[in-house]
């Protein structure tokens, strides 16, 4: 995500690579060069849990199992780790792991991780209030039914550079083509600027279902247009960045909603149910400071209302992922991109300071 991948020799791509779970595309860029993690760190250091460590070099792809993983590089954090994010319509058994370091010398062995260790997307607890950013943001970056593999570090992992070589494999002994991801491991925190307390102000273009309305046929023949499904009271959403790389938000949210039964009886929109939402979410922020982009994972949901939905994620869940971010006119502006299909869609979310 990170860095730009470097393209290794053909002499080097054809006496390893071709002959095992590898592949040819290695990141070096600017200041990285000086931040290499070495092999015998990345042995020490990198762990998978549920996995198991075998010796030598990883069976030689088949190429007959799809296999979807959406980026080449991405950020690890210190003390922490990372996870791999890959999609496949295929009966998948397990996944072979090879770590390498930016020059391309592999680690001495390779993970087998079995699909039992396996993590998925979709069992993120996400906050209650339905039609955040929160819930877009998430189902944007992970995608629906994404699969995710969990890389531990020991504190013995410096901020640096290595990447990893992944290929997944079905109980028919169908191995797919291997695709290679580069890893930025970051420490928390990074700009000071950008530190405080925030509060929503807009985003741009306007969420369609914020504000969104519906049209009521009266009981007396009449037509009620324009109607607001929810009359709210309270809609604030609160975005603290800290210096020492942690991080918090809240929603706080209050309202009514629309009775749609008694509008039409009345010909006047009737609001009868009250509504409250208040959630929490705390964790990490880390800066780059070559992209000037954020990255901010969660490690805690709280639900202020009902303690009982409150929810830690030990592994972290990814909120936003190396997204832009700048101050303008003394607001905070972070900028978020997706693909949406064929189509690359841009937003931008507008904070003001509290």
């Amino acid at each position: 995500m990170k860095k730009l991948n470097l393209l290794f020799t053909t002499v080097f791509l054809v006496s390893t690579f071709l002959l095992s779970c590898s592949s040819d595309d290695n990141g070096n860029s600017g200041e990285s060069e000086n931040n290499q993690i070495s092999i015998e760190q990345i042995t020490n250091g990198v762990t998978i849990a549920g996995a198991k460590l075998e010796t030598g070099t990883p069976p030689s792809p088949t190429g007959l199992l799809n296999f979807e993983i959406s980026k080449t590089e991405q950020d690890g954090f210190l003390n922490n780790g990372f996870n791999i994010s890959f999609a496949s319509t295929g009966q998948i058994k397990g996944a072979y792991i090879q770590f390498k370091d930016v020059n391309g010398n592999n680690s001495n062995g390779y993970y087998d991780v079995p699909k039992e260790a396996f993590g998925n997307s979709d069992g993120v607890k996400i906050s209650s209030i339905n039609g955040k950013k929160k819930v877009s943001l998430r189902t944007k970056i992970n995608g629906e039914g994404d699969l995710q593999i969990n890389v531990d570090f020991e504190e013995s992992v410096p901020v640096g550079k290595f990447c990893y070589a992944i290929c997944i494999y079905d109980a028919n002994g169908n191995i797919s083509q291997v695709e290679e991801v580069c890893v930025q491991v970051n420490s928390w925190g990074g700009n000071s600027a950008i530190v405080g307390e925030w509060i929503f102000d807009r985003e741009e273009p306007a969420d369609i279902e914020n504000g969104a309305t519906t049209t009521i046929e009266c009981e007396n023949g009449n037509t009620l247009t324009d109607v607001a499904y929810n009359m709210e009271e309270k809609d604030e959403w609160v975005f603290v960045l800290n210096e020492d790389g942690t991080y918090y938000e809240t929603y706080d949210e209050k309202g009514k909603r629309l009775d749609a039964q008694a509008s039409s009886l009345n010909c006047t929109a009737v609001y009868t149910e009250t509504y409250e939402y208040k959630d929490k979410y705390s964790g990490n922020w880390s800066y780059d400071n070559e992209k000037k982009t954020i990255t901010v994972v969660d490690f805690k949901y709280e639900n202020l209302i009902n303690a009982a939905e409150s929810e830690e994620y030990p592994d972290g869940s990814v909120y936003f992922e190396a997204a832009k971010i700048e101050i303008i006119a003394g607001k905070l502006v972070i900028t978020d991109s997706y693909n949406d299909g064929n189509i690359t869609v841009t937003e931008k979310i507008i904070f003001k300071r509290k």
